[in-house]
């Protein structure tokens, strides 16, 4: 890999214009993982939901048996709201991913590096969380603030979550702001659908839950929704962290860049 911080900030968003332009020069060489990312991340992304709930729905109508009927036992092993599925795998791989760009960003970029490396540990911590689940293990602290919120939260771990939500984005609002425009709209749209899955709609499934005495179609939906939602979110997040990466392949070497900050003004 190659970096040429010399060039970054002087060339800022021109740079996504050369690498965009005619296939000429030394520029035409560079491109951006953008497209072909985006093209295989959010179509999985939307039909992981579709498919397990069309899993789940045919297990029904056929009357497949538990635990080994044929159709229960796909539903399962692509079940979107259970624990120790394939689903899961994929999501903590997507974190994963999204860790590992903003370390390679943590190492090229020019400045706030510091918080690129906080960024990739808020990743790699919430990837462990998609696999063992350690959100659910904050009962214990959510039920202990649970007299300071207005309303009764069935799920009371959301109140620590949204904690800690909060200090993340505050902590991370000066470096996605300092990004080109573009990124920083990703991350923004990524960020807001991931947290309306993980915690607007956790809370509602919590109500659903509690009111309807627990597993019902309309908590399904929820939650399918709800990880729908978390991993489109996820999905864009990586796709925009990709696109401060222009690549180039030569002689064998490929070469990476860092290419995701706005222009400084003169």
């Amino acid at each position: 890999m190659h970096s040429y911080p010399g060039a970054m900030e002087a060339e800022g968003d021109s740079f996504s214009a050369e690498t965009h332009g005619p296939d000429t020069g030394e520029a035409a060489r560079w491109s951006r993982p953008t497209r072909p990312l985006a093209w295989v991340l959010l179509p999985v992304a939307v039909l992981i939901p579709l498919a397990s709930l069309a899993l789940w729905r045919i297990a029904l109508l056929t009357g497949s048996p538990a635990p080994h009927g044929l159709w229960h036992q796909a539903w399962t092993a692509f079940d979107i709201g259970a624990e120790g599925t394939v689903v899961v795998w994929y999501a903590a791989s997507l974190w994963l991913l999204l860790g590992l760009l903003a370390a390679l960003a943590a190492v090229l970029a020019p400045r706030h590096r510091l918080s690129w490396w906080l960024f990739a540990a808020v990743c790699t911590v919430a990837a462990a969380d998609e696999a063992a689940a350690l959100h659910e293990r904050m009962l214990f602290l959510g039920d202990r603030l649970r007299p300071y919120v207005p309303f009764d939260v069935h799920y009371s771990w959301v109140i620590p979550g949204t904690i800690i939500a909060i200090v993340v984005a505050a902590l991370l609002a000066r470096l996605v702001l300092a990004l080109r425009r573009r990124v920083t709209l990703t991350l923004v749209v990524a960020g807001t659908l991931f947290l309306l899955g993980a915690l607007v709609i956790e809370t509602l499934t919590g109500f659903v839950e509690r009111d309807h005495g627990g597993f019902s179609d309309t908590y399904v939906v929820l939650t399918y929704v709800e990880e729908a939602c978390e991993l489109v979110g996820v999905s864009l997040a990586v796709v925009g962290l990709a696109s401060m990466f222009p690549t180039r392949r030569e002689g064998g070497v490929l070469s990476v860049r860092f290419d995701g900050y706005r222009r400084r003004a003169a």
